[in-house]
């Protein structure tokens, strides 16, 4: 599985816990060749960034109810960044990082 090329990013739903991280969650259109190679039919990123430091993106299939848990190698580091700085600027905790 390697990710690239996602478009269209579009916040969904945010859960905060104050001083220690916030998850979002948020729509995008994904290559038809990636939801093809993964089976998936509907899938949308799961995003949690911690205030200490750090962040975690999974794949979530609510068509096939499946969890991926890719690696930070397994994106394209553009799209890796792409994503990671829009999920901030939605955030309520880390929208002071945002350039």
């Amino acid at each position: 599985m390697f990710i690239n090329d996602i478009k269209n990013l579009e916040f969904f739903s945010h859960l905060s816990l104050k001083y220690v991280e916030d998850r979002l969650l948020i729509n995008a259109v994904f290559p038809k060749e990636f939801l093809v190679e993964n089976n998936m039919t509907e899938p949308f990123l799961y995003v949690t960034l911690y205030v200490r430091g750090g962040e975690r993106i999974k794949i979530i299939d609510e068509g096939t109810a499946k969890i991926y848990s890719p690696s930070r190698n397994q994106f394209d580091q553009h799209t890796y960044k792409q994503i990671i700085q829009f999920a901030m600027e939605h955030s309520k905790q880390f929208t002071h990082l945002v350039e």
